[in-house]
């Protein structure tokens, strides 16, 4: 690992005072479970780390309005069993569980979650050039490893988002609090990635002298109910190959209020409003289930090697809508 300096501000004002007087080479930590991976590995290096750890507003979970407003810092253990995240937050919870194993999840936050960096193999290995670090040409193209790339296209880089807690968030209607030098702007999630076709070797729309502090969920109905189901190679501490979280409500039997979205498929967390339009007003039923799967999927462009992927979605996506309806038919 490359030397660096390890500052420990304990205050946001001087978090964002460090990171802007880096000059692009500082970085903020808060549980490193990936950062610390990149350095490692030589994937990455800066002159500095500023340190998130001194924060302890961020650090919390609470209620605003009818919503919950959850600070970057949460750890994903803290979402895994607070008791406010049940009902129509319950998908979070679930999605938080499914990460890694406890020792990560005591450790990994909510705002880490949300700006890891690609798994992809050709990233994460120092002597390969690729796009993202600085590269002419994506060599995940000609590879046969590529059951963690993009079935949606890529713009020239096929990684994809990786975040467990991002569908969820989305699938919620969820905000982040963004805190730089001009003050704290508030955005959708869904704006707060960014796809290669914006910039390839950024994940997200944070400058470097900017940080996220906090994502805000809304008042959901209270009728509303979601699942998060995952498909990875390995049952436990693994990344999804393909992850989905669908919510809706039912009225009279009828889907009202659909969200679908996909994660593990694409550069960025997929949302399907095709998928969501095919549910509204339709009883929940396994053919329907598969309809919307298709609809959902229905623009898929797979690599040479994990057109198998697809399948893997439409399973998924199928499983997760039943899901739901067994969930509010059972309440």
């Amino acid at each position: 690992m490359r030397p660096f300096a390890f500052v420990e501000p304990t205050s946001l004002g001087e978090v964002i005072r460090q990171l802007a007087a880096g000059g692009g080479q500082a970085c903020p930590i808060a549980g490193g479970s990936d950062l610390l991976g990149l350095l490692k590995d030589d994937v990455v290096a800066y002159d500095r780390l500023v340190s998130l750890a001194g924060l302890e507003d961020l650090r919390q979970i609470r209620e605003e309005g009818d919503g919950l407003r959850m600070g970057a810092l949460v750890t994903l253990a803290q979402l895994e069993y607070d008791p406010r995240l049940q009902g129509p937050y319950r998908l979070l919870a679930e999605a938080a569980r499914s990460v890694a194993m406890p020792e990560i999840r005591h450790q990994g936050t909510l705002g880490g979650n949300l700006c890891q960096r690609p798994r992809c193999f050709y990233y994460r290995h120092a002597l390969t050039p690729c796009l993202k670090k600085g590269g002419v040409d994506c060599p995940a193209l000609e590879s046969p490893y590529q059951a963690y790339l993009s079935i949606m296209g890529g713009h020239g880089c096929y990684s994809v988002h990786a975040s467990d807690l991002a569908p969820p968030l989305l699938a919620l209607g969820a905000e982040v609090s963004i805190a730089g030098p001009s003050g704290v702007r508030t955005l959708p999630l869904e704006r707060f990635f960014a796809g290669p076709e914006r910039d390839v070797r950024r994940e997200n729309v944070l400058a470097a002298d900017e940080v996220l502090t906090a994502v805000t969920v809304p008042a959901a109905p209270p009728a509303w109910r979601g699942t998060y189901l995952k498909a990875r190679e390995r049952t436990a501490g693994d990344f999804p190959l393909v992850s989905v979280a669908v919510g809706y409500a039912l009225d009279a039997g009828r889907i009202g209020q659909a969200r679908l979205v996909l994660g593990g498929i694409a550069p960025v967390p997929w949302r399907s409003p095709e998928a969501e339009a095919l549910l509204e007003g339709q009883t929940p039923s396994p053919t329907l289930a598969a309809r919307a799967a298709a609809a959902a999927l229905s623009g898929a462009q797979p690599l040479a090697h994990n057109a198998f992927k697809v399948e893997i979605g439409h399973a998924v996506v199928e499983r997760a809508i039943m899901a739901v309806a067994a969930t509010l038919r059972g309440q």
